[in-house]
């Protein structure tokens, strides 16, 4: 019976004490709204060619610009920024398959505004350069 005890008197200690500790605060749910999200997502597809700025892209979602970063990347794991450069880099991933479009114009159909810019981004993501890339296409 004192070992019984004994863990009342515990448990009953460990009871008050614990609501001296300071309570967290419940969180709410940080993360989109399926159809606001989509309608973020859809419109990074559609213009990808476009200079789509963080203001744009909040202003979809309606949310301020500092809490649309915040809960797209607790939603998606990347920065806007980041996502639609993967969109940019991958669709031009399938253009380069067509030789009749010069490098230059599939950079500036995918949003980038320089040569430069676009062959360090997809080296960087795809380990070659765009022209080195398209001719291993037609090699291998």
């Amino acid at each position: 019976m004192g070992i019984e005890s004994l863990f009342v008197e515990l448990g009953t200690r460990l009871l008050f004490a614990s609501r001296l500790l300071p309570q967290e605060k419940p969180k709410a749910d940080p993360h989109f709204p399926r159809h606001l999200l989509r309608r973020v997502l859809e419109r990074m597809h559609e213009e990808l060619d476009s200079d789509l700025s963080l203001s744009t892209l909040a202003a979809e979602s309606g949310y301020s610009r500092a809490h649309f970063m915040r809960i797209f990347k607790e939603t998606m794991g990347i920065t806007p920024h980041s996502h639609l450069l993967e969109l940019r880099l991958q669709q031009a991933q399938k253009m380069l398959t067509s030789a009749s479009i010069s490098v230059i114009d599939i950079a500036l159909a995918c949003g980038f505004r320089s040569h430069a810019h676009f062959t360090a981004s997809f080296t960087r993501r795809f380990g070659l350069a765009p022209s080195f890339y398209r001719r291993s296409l037609s090699v291998g």
